[in-house]
């Protein structure tokens, strides 16, 4: 597998994504819970 070098425009898109992320994360911790099925946690 071969490495590809990422342009300053790639790594700007990679931060986006990862606030984003983090962003829905801290959006869903409320209803995860331990039993809780995924169709159960967003059917709310």
């Amino acid at each position: 597998m071969a490495i590809s070098i990422k342009t300053p425009e790639d790594i700007e898109k990679m931060r986006v994504a990862g606030r984003l992320a983090a962003e829905v994360l801290e959006m869903i911790e409320p209803y995860v819970k331990p039993g809780v099925s995924t169709g159960e946690a967003f059917s709310r």
